[in-house]
């Protein structure tokens, strides 16, 4: 099925929504979630678009609970409620997604197992056991998953790119853990060697997950390759394999950028 064309007037995935944490009139995700109720009506689903939202509420999951596993390593008490009230937040976005699941008489569990063992296993590989660490991670999840989306939520759904779309509490994550890994840096400045190497093991570890999902999910694939590619030059099985090659290389340039703006790259 081929992707819908480009919508001109959508603003790029990673950008969406995204407001001033300072403003008086934001609401936290978990608020908004409250607010408009838990019965989404069902969207239309192309090929491979629920397996597209059971990887992403999967991710949702991992970074929840990585979140929640970083707050005891906050060196200070505000840093620790912060990182708490934001992993409450990343918890309401994966509600969203099982919300419309629900919607669309489809199992949860069933559709986020497919991705439980590779992402599970990318969270073990990337664990943080320090807080400068722990910061890192999650500026480099977030900016990973930004980049992804915007690959690809041109030539989705409407409906669906807001859903997987990182919104104002990846915004707020991003926020937080910048300035948290600028202060870490700040008072130990030779934490960067060990910081460098770690951007490094997680692209490696980035890649060779994301390359097992696409050899075993099919239709997550396609569809993934389909938005992609941009000349819509698509015509088989290895042509969307080709394209998801070159979006991975795409997402890594862009976090090796990532980590020079960091002052982190090699």
């Amino acid at each position: 099925m081929m992707a819908p064309a480009p919508r001109p007037d959508r603003a790029r995935a990673a950008n969406v929504g995204v407001v001033s944490p300072n403003s008086d009139n934001q609401q936290s995700a978990a608020a908004r979630h409250h607010d408009e109720g838990r019965a989404p009506s069902p969207i239309e689903l192309p090929p491979g678009g629920a397996d597209l939202l059971g990887f992403t509420a999967q991710a949702d999951l991992v970074d929840f609970e990585m979140l929640t596993a970083s707050a005891p390593l906050a060196p200070t008490l505000a840093q620790r409620i912060d990182v708490a009230m934001l992993a409450a937040d990343q918890f309401a976005r994966f509600e969203r997604i099982a919300d419309q699941l629900a919607a669309q008489d489809l199992v949860l569990v069933d559709t986020l197992e497919p991705y439980r063992e590779a992402l599970d296993a990318f969270a073990r590989a990337t664990r943080a056991r320090t807080w400068d660490t722990c910061v890192l991670r999650a500026l480099l999840v977030n900016g990973l998953r930004a980049d992804f989306v915007a690959a690809i939520g041109d030539r989705l759904d409407d409906r669906i790119a807001a859903l997987i779309e990182p919104g104002p509490t990846a915004w707020r994550i991003t926020d937080f853990a910048g300035r948290s890994l600028s202060e870490a840096l700040e008072a130990d400045p030779t934490a960067t060697g060990a910081l460098s190497l770690y951007g490094r093991r997680f692209a490696a570890e980035a890649v060779g997950q994301i390359q097992r999902l696409v050899a075993r999910q099919v239709e997550f694939t396609s569809l993934v390759a389909r938005a992609a590619d941009s000349d819509d030059a698509i015509t088989s099985a290895g042509d969307e394999l080709g394209v998801v090659s070159e979006l991975l290389e795409r997402l890594m340039v862009e976090h090796g950028k990532r980590l020079a703006r960091l002052g982190l790259g090699t």
